[in-house]
């Protein structure tokens, strides 16, 4: 479980940041843990939230208020 963990943590730190491309490695790692549709939803899911938290930052929303 941790290793699924990790490989999760890993490609969720390539995509958000703006370096060009998640490595082989950090891809490879969580392709071998995870089918390809569940690999998709889950880097569409990082990609949703790491847009949703720039928008954040950018208009300086606030939660709740």
């Amino acid at each position: 479980m941790m290793n699924r963990k990790r490989a999760v943590l890993a490609l969720t730190e390539e995509v958000t940041l703006i370096t060009g491309k998640v490595s082989d490695e950090t891809y490879n790692k969580a392709a071998a843990l995870f089918d390809e549709k569940y690999l998709a939803q889950l880097i569409m899911a990082i990609i949703t939230i790491n847009a949703w938290n720039r928008i954040g930052i950018g208009t300086e929303l606030h939660a709740g208020g």
